[in-house]
């Protein structure tokens, strides 16, 4: 849990967001997010443990919502800006913060525009200083670039053991780690979000 989830993409945003320094993202709304409650994660692993305990074989196992229940960047937009609205941030003067909609640049060249006022000149100036101090920043853009890759992972392994655990109807529900139980709605607003500002915001 990498500091507190600081370092997932989703939080970055949600706190970039809360701070007001993330006003729009370039992303559509209908790409779907591969996420995970800790409490499921850990529930698979126990459950898998349970199940290859003196085995010596060596299995993959992926928790992955992204097949089984897909959830969308619009549901996160969404349940952001309600929680916000609900729960205002307060500045450091105490006025509060105004919410606004996070806004998502689907095309390619309004989003190079942007970057490019925004961003690509000032990158300029840093990339000089880079050169000059031996690549000393190179290493922060590499870890940075690291966490924005795309992926949906198959999750037939942990499909295989929740079938198998099924017929044991007491520990199934005891250790429930199907993604299609999770009411996204419900957990980003109640649950993600308030968590993130409560443990990662700063």
């Amino acid at each position: 849990m990498k500091e507190l989830g600081i370092r997932r993409t989703i939080d970055s945003v949600i706190i970039g967001y809360a701070k007001g320094k993330i006003t729009c993202f370039f992303g559509d709304l209908d790409n779907i997010m591969d996420v995970v409650p800790g409490d499921m994660v850990v529930n698979a692993m126990m459950a898998t443990m349970a199940a290859h305990s003196g085995q010596q074989a060596e299995l993959v196992y992926h928790m992955s919502s992204s097949v089984r229940n897909p959830v969308t960047y619009a549901t996160l937009e969404h349940c952001g800006f309600r929680y916000f609205l609900a729960n205002p941030r307060v500045g450091r003067d105490g006025s509060v913060m105004p919410t606004k909609k996070l806004r998502f640049i689907k095309s390619m060249v309004v989003f190079r525009v942007f970057m490019t006022l925004r961003y690509k000149l000032p990158l300029e100036v840093m990339h000089l200083v880079n050169l000059l101090s031996c690549g000393l920043l190179a290493r922060g853009y590499n870890e940075l670039n690291r966490k924005y890759n795309f992926m949906i992972f198959d999750d037939l392994n942990m499909e295989r053991l929740r079938m198998a655990m099924k017929k044991d109807d007491a520990e199934a529900r005891m250790f429930d780690f199907d993604p299609k139980h999770i009411d996204w709605e419900d957990y980003f607003c109640s649950i993600h979000i308030p968590g993130v500002m409560k443990y990662a915001f700063k």
